[in-house]
């Protein structure tokens, strides 16, 4: 097995994001204009940033390898991370 299989994922967080003001912010089309949702930027090399939308620019962003984001989607798509 080599070294990179072995590897485990990687993410971070970054106080007001890599380039907040730059990268390109998205968020669900389901989310309302006044209630608060994640958004989203691609950053390149596989990577994802993911922050609060209602702190915008202030947000800390979580950054999430392309494995992490994948399974992270997965979780919200199967209900898993519902508040109950």
């Amino acid at each position: 097995m080599a070294a990179a299989d072995t590897e485990p994922s990687k993410s971070y967080t970054h106080p007001a994001g890599p380039d907040s003001k730059r990268d390109r912010w998205r968020k669900s089309r389901f989310c309302g204009a006044t209630s608060g949702c994640l958004e989203v930027s691609a950053l390149g090399t596989g990577m994802t940033g993911v922050r609060d939308s209602v702190l915008d620019d202030s947000s800390p962003v979580i950054i999430l390898d392309r494995d992490v984001m994948a399974s992270f989607l997965g979780r919200i798509k199967a209900g898993q991370l519902d508040l109950r």
